[in-house]
């Protein structure tokens, strides 16, 4: 047997150095117990501290596996991979030239786009502008010309209110505004949905409201029955304040704008009381590094719904609950108009085995989720299928310029769908843990959020607006490994009347619509941008009609 051997110290070490190194231990090892001289014993030098490298992806050039493209610094912008700019609009407020601001959601109809306003006011005016505050103003945006967008109107909603989300129904020229409270007491008049008719697009018409009263909506999916077009099912999430379960309610259009609408939910569903609404966490159960610069861990869990989606044929809902994960409802009854039981209160493990519900939870385990959170310190924010297979998206959002390392998307397998199954995950590298210290791509004094917001998905494609990492692009054909295609971070416009947070960067927020073979996008600072992707399968997008994927149509 050959003999053991030990490794040397030094081995590798030139035999000078080897020799040197060992005269120096034996002249130590002799003198230990030699007794010291008088000469003045001075502190040794401070050992300098050590340089921190910000982690980056090896892969320079599109695509990137997993890890997207690292944010270019801000005086370096614009950032563009495989996009070309066709047009782009600041947004002023009406009869301004500098940019407003606090842009909210965006959807289209026509030659007119729609950018909402994501505060109870209109920009620029208030207290803190020496001004009355004005009502807030969703501006009319002029898009026949896509490299030439113009501003050529606006119109007021509800003051104190937030219009939060809008969807369009082109072919019924119908617009739908959710509006919130953002200030003031809550109540029907600032709390609910509004159907305008926009037969002319450049004058909505106020037509009917769908009041909540004091509960708050977040966002909502707009579904159309394909095998009856004049019936919609809005699917509403209650989500902020002193939320009220159900925290998912469904009201049902029929030919709007001026058809009926139910007053009441047709449809309700909620976990509680099996998974309270709220609950007690052990904040020791989250990830120290999820809080380097913001240290306060929650000891509350919220569980009440954040968003959903629809497939196409409305037999499914997909759910993604703020603190308890993501679920799979069963809402075949209720998109076939059939009799069904509408409201869904989740009292134990057997509620949801009756076939009879309107909306029934696939696996009737209450407990039985995918849930992330904690140990991450983010919240569930979207969840949307993937057109034609058996996946859904999923993302989380974590908001502020101190929550490094925020939020990053997982896809998950659904081919049982009582159990989905996490396959990928897909970040920038500003999510990674490891880049969260003074100095580096995480820190607060820079100003930005890199949180991931809203997608439009394709089978093998989707977009992503991720606040400041701008429009990014993802090639999903392979699931396993999602592939980032595609990068735009404009550089940012100056003189912002209201900047988000007071910050001079980037922030991509709304859905991303793709409209005649164009992306729209508004950046809630710097203003309306429309986009050609030209990169990976860019040859799979539709060139006509409009795609967003908080509806079905």
């Amino acid at each position: 047997m050959p003999k053991a051997t030990t490794a040397s110290p030094f081995r590798g070490a030139s035999p000078s150095w080897s020799f040197a190194l060992l005269v120096l231990l034996s002249v130590l090892a002799g003198c230990k117990d030699t007794p010291p001289a008088a000469s003045p014993v001075r502190e040794p030098p401070p050992s300098p501290q050590p340089v921190r490298q910000y982690v980056d992806t090896p892969f320079k050039k599109a695509p990137r596996p997993i890890i997207g493209a690292l944010r270019e610094p801000l005086d370096k912008l614009p950032q563009i991979e495989d996009f070309e700019l066709v047009g782009h609009n600041p947004l002023p407020n009406p009869g301004d030239t500098r940019p407003r601001g606090r842009n909210g959601p965006i959807d289209i109809s026509g030659d007119c786009l729609y950018v909402g306003n994501r505060i109870g006011r209109r920009t620029g005016t208030g207290p803190d502008f020496g001004t009355p505050a004005l009502p807030p103003e969703i501006l009319i945006v002029d898009i026949h010309d896509p490299s030439k967008p113009q501003v050529v109107g606006a119109f007021p909603t509800i003051p104190n209110a937030t219009s939060r989300e809008l969807r369009t129904i082109p072919d019924r020229n119908t617009l739908i505004v959710m509006n919130f409270r953002e200030t003031g007491p809550d109540s029907s008049a600032v709390n609910n949905y509004q159907v305008y008719d926009i037969t002319d697009c450049r004058q909505p018409v106020l037509k009917q409201t769908i009041s909540l009263g004091v509960d708050r909506p977040h966002e909502f999916f707009l579904w159309r029955d394909p095998l009856n077009p004049g019936r919609f099912l809005l699917l509403s999430a209650i989500h902020l304040g002193d939320v009220m379960e159900p925290s998912l309610r469904v009201f049902e259009l029929r030919d709007p704008p001026n058809g009926p609408i139910s007053p009441n939910p047709v449809a309700t569903f909620t976990l509680s009381p099996a998974v309270p609404r709220t609950e007690p966490i052990d904040p020791g159960a989250y990830r120290d590094d999820h809080y380097v610069f913001d240290t306060e861990r929650p000891a509350m869990q919220r569980n009440n719904v954040h968003s959903m989606s629809m497939s196409q044929d409305g037999s499914r809902l997909y759910v993604a609950h703020i603190h308890a994960g993501y679920d799979i409802l069963d809402s075949s009854r209720l998109a076939q108009g059939l009799p069904c039981t509408p409201h869904t209160v989740t009292t134990d493990a057997t509620t949801n085995t009756d076939p009879n519900l309107c909306l029934r939870k696939l696996n009737p385990d209450p407990n039985a989720r995918v849930d992330f959170t904690p140990p991450h310190g983010w919240t569930e924010h979207s969840v949307y299928p993937v057109p034609g297979r058996p996946y859904l998206l999923v993302s989380g959002e974590r908001n502020g310029v101190n929550t490094c390392p925020w939020s990053w998307g997982h896809i998950l397998d659904i081919t049982v769908e009582r159990f989905p199954q996490i396959i990928s995950r897909y970040m920038v590298p500003e999510n990674l843990e490891a880049n969260c210290f003074p100095g580096g791509p995480g820190d607060p004094a820079l100003l930005r959020e890199f949180s991931p917001h809203q997608q439009l998905v394709f089978p093998n494609l989707f977009f992503i607006s991720w606040y400041s990492a701008g429009l990014r692009a993802w090639d999903i054909s392979n699931p396993v490994l999602p592939l980032e295609v595609g990068v735009f971070v404009p550089k940012p416009v100056s003189n912002i009347v209201e900047p988000f947070r007071n910050s001079p960067d980037v922030w991509f927020w709304s859905h991303p619509i793709l409209y005649n073979g164009l992306i729209y996008v508004a950046d809630d600072n710097n203003g309306l941008y429309i986009l050609r992707y030209k990169g990976a399968r860019a040859e799979e997008l539709p060139q006509r009609g409009r795609v967003i994927s908080n509806t079905n149509f």
